[in-house]
């Protein structure tokens, strides 16, 4: 923009902000009167308020950057996955939710602005590089996360155009350099190992072939007669719905949920068939546990008499549906969510039937991790400890 073009903007603004700000104010007052709640006041505020901040911050601001900050602040506010697009960014964005986290391994969100890891998946990229959940994502590259917005965010971690990604972590308030190189990966299969004497179900990854992955394994746990089972959904993120309520299908008989757009029911999910397995189960939860976890930890919960051990969840299981905006932008937005069976939106966190947190660890566990503790408390719990059995969540 030449400097002829830039004072005139900056005039016509000047001229219009005052007027634009009457309006909408006069049409609040008008709407306050008739004892409706008045959308124009808080956008005769927001005109104000970016009036103000043109005309007084201590360095001169630029439009563009005010109108996209306010964008990408209105749909943070919403929630962690429901994202604003500027027109330029739109493709970019669309080949980087294409790949998800299948080059890096590394689920990372946004929230209320701060960046930061929520799961890594075994064996990935992201797990190599030694990322933890739970890492404050503080800088990739040269950029601070702190004026990156939530779509720069998930496309660099994507791997989009990128081979090396240097980022600075803050892990239990100490700063650490971790090196991402985003590359394809074989993901884990699901697998059953044995913990204390007791078997335990792993999943990585919710994809097409999770379901006819664990198939086997359950039924091969019936043949040995075992009945109690741990299953592991600690750092799980993401993934496939569809496939996490096949996985519980293994599990249970009947409704395990459904798919619903503000109170519309999109698609129901059930069981159909016996139960390849029962038993006594003990889910291990964390607040990386999200989305298709969250769906298989409530289904256990509800139909299968599971326990959940852990902490609360992090509370997302939806859908996102881009939606186009006149100036070539998008809101990639949150638009229905998925149920358990007791049709409850996976809109908040699972609370768990067993808490495990500070205040819970014993003098002997002063040394462990929290994964570890929530690993222990499963066990007892499944070795009937009556001090595990009645440790309740709030």
């Amino acid at each position: 923009m030449n400097r002829s073009r830039a004072l005139f903007l900056t005039i016509s603004l000047a001229l219009l902000a005052p007027l634009v700000t009457g309006v909408l104010w006069s049409a609040a007052d008008r709407r306050a009167e008739e004892g409706e709640d008045s959308l124009y006041k808080h956008l005769a505020i927001f005109s104000e308020v970016l009036g103000l901040v043109r005309n007084n911050y201590v360095d001169p601001t630029e439009v563009d950057r005010l109108l996209a900050g306010a964008m990408d602040g209105s749909t943070d506010a919403l929630d962690a996955f429901s994202v604003y697009l500027p027109a330029d960014a739109v493709a970019r964005y669309t080949r980087a939710t294409g790949a998800g986290a299948s080059r890096s391994g590394l689920v990372a969100l946004r929230d209320r602005g701060i960046a930061f890891v929520v799961a890594v998946e075994a064996g990935s990229p992201a797990a190599r590089a030694g990322f933890e959940s739970g890492d404050i994502l503080a800088k990739l590259g040269e950029r601070s996360t702190r004026d990156m917005a939530a779509w720069e965010l998930e496309t660099l971690l994507a791997g989009d155009g990128v081979d090396r990604l240097v980022c600075e972590v803050i892990r239990r308030g100490d700063s650490k350099v971790l090196t991402l190189e985003p590359a394809a990966f074989e993901p884990v299969a699901p697998k059953l190992e044995e913990v204390a004497g007791l078997p335990m179900l792993r999943i990585a990854r919710f994809d097409a072939g999770t379901a006819a992955a664990v198939r086997p394994l359950l039924a091969g746990l019936a043949e040995r007669q075992s009945g109690k089972l741990l299953v592991d959904l600690r750092e799980l993120a993401g993934g496939s719905a569809a496939a996490a309520y096949e996985v519980a299908a293994l599990f249970a008989q009947g409704s395990l949920g459904r798919l619903e757009e503000r109170g519309r029911e999109l698609r129901a999910f059930a069981g159909d068939a016996a139960p390849l397995w029962r038993g006594q189960i003990a889910v291990l939860v964390d607040s990386g546990t999200l989305g298709a976890a969250e769906i298989l930890g409530v289904a256990l919960r509800d139909r299968a008499g599971a326990k959940l051990v852990g902490v609360k969840t992090f509370g997302w299981a939806g859908e996102r549906e881009l939606l186009e905006l006149a100036g070539g932008g998008r809101l990639h937005l949150t638009t229905a969510f998925y149920t358990g069976p007791d049709l409850k939106p996976i809109s908040a966190g699972l609370a768990p039937d067993l808490l495990v947190d500070e205040l819970s660890r014993t003098f002997g566990e002063r040394d462990k991790s929290l994964r570890e503790l929530i690993l222990d408390r499963g066990v007892r719990y499944l070795a009937g400890e009556p001090e595990a059995a009645g440790e309740r969540a709030a």
